[in-house]
């Protein structure tokens, strides 16, 4: 194969000096879809390049930390153009995640992305990565025909759902048999476990486990499991979802100092029922305090998510390019 020449303006990132900088590009770029988590990184950004001792921030399973590979393209002094990357070893070997792709308004159209993306490829395959991902914004067409182009494949499409406690969820009002006595929402047994695990890897894929933070063992029944938990300092709460005495959902809230995450694994037949259920009665027992955020498969359970208060703040499409044979 025939080595690529890159511009001369494409240079290896330098974390010491450039992530303030990239903090900047980040927010000019993307000024008018940034969400709370976004700019919560790009403060941790600064953070970071201001306080080099600050650089532990976060780890491979929460992308809120500093990059510590990538590439930038500059042009007299001023970084136009951005890529970071982030490495992680997974079941099937070493993989990497394609980050904060900006350019700056002025510079676009002129290939920038593209020749970075590329660059970062050539040092994945150097680095020995056996596959690469990234993940684009489902209303950036412009963005996802160049990766296209760049033979990423789409795996799945995610939608991040926020409910704020300010928000006054609606109650649906079409009639519904789970308001009619027939639904038990109960602590988890043990016996769900099988159902559970089948329908959390349906719903949350291997593949994508590494983004999520997502480890199995932590939903698994028993004591070692809840004082692993205890010693992370993360509660998991789980709450099976029975209709007509049959299972057909399990939610379980992960508690953090600052928000609930839902994880929501459902019996496809009853996905909908399953949300309303549950929603209905944790929405109508708690004054909640904190935000309850959740990622879910694009296009589902949006009818029950929406009447409860719930608003998706991006839909985010992932995409795959295998570079090399996985182990």
């Amino acid at each position: 194969m025939v080595k690529q020449s890159y511009p001369p303006a494409i240079r290896p990132l330098d974390p010491s000096k450039d992530l303030w900088k990239i903090a900047d590009l980040i927010e000019l770029c993307f000024a008018e879809t940034l969400d709370q988590s976004s700019r919560e990184y790009i403060r941790q950004l600064r953070q970071v390049a201001k306080d080099p001792h600050y650089f532990w921030i976060g780890s491979s399973e929460n992308h809120l930390y500093a990059p510590r590979e990538g590439f930038v393209w500059e042009e007299e002094g001023k970084i136009v153009g951005n890529l970071s990357l982030f490495r992680f070893c997974t079941r099937m070997g070493i993989e990497y995640l394609i980050a904060n792709v900006a350019v700056h308004p002025e510079f676009r159209r002129r290939g920038i992305a593209k020749l970075l993306t590329q660059r970062a490829l050539d040092h994945i395959r150097r680095r020995g990565g056996c596959r690469a991902w990234l993940n684009v914004r489902e209303d950036n067409q412009p963005a996802y025909l160049l990766y296209c182009k760049l033979e990423f494949v789409e795996q799945l499409r995610r939608t991040h759902w926020q409910f704020s406690p300010d928000s006054s969820p609606m109650r649906l009002k079409s009639p519904s048999p789970l308001l009619t006595g027939q639904l038990q929402i109960k602590r988890r047994s043990p016996l769900d476990w099988e159902l559970h695990k089948r329908w959390l890897l349906s719903t949350y894929p291997p593949d994508y486990h590494w983004h999520l933070d997502f480890q199995l063992s932590c939903f698994k029944p028993g004591f070692l499991t809840w004082l692993r938990n205890f010693l992370n300092s993360t509660s998991y709460q789980h709450y099976s979802i029975l209709l007509n005495q049959n299972l057909i959902g399990v939610a379980t809230l992960q508690s953090t100092y600052k928000d609930y995450y839902l994880w929501m694994a459902c019996d496809p037949r009853w996905e909908e029922e399953a949300f309303e259920g549950f929603l209905n009665t944790f929405l109508g027992q708690r004054g909640l305090k904190r935000k309850i955020l959740l990622d879910y498969p694009a296009s589902r359970a949006v009818q029950p998510l929406r009447a409860f208060g719930f608003t998706p703040t991006q839909t985010l499409i992932w995409m795959q390019r295998i570079l090399s044979s996985c182990s």
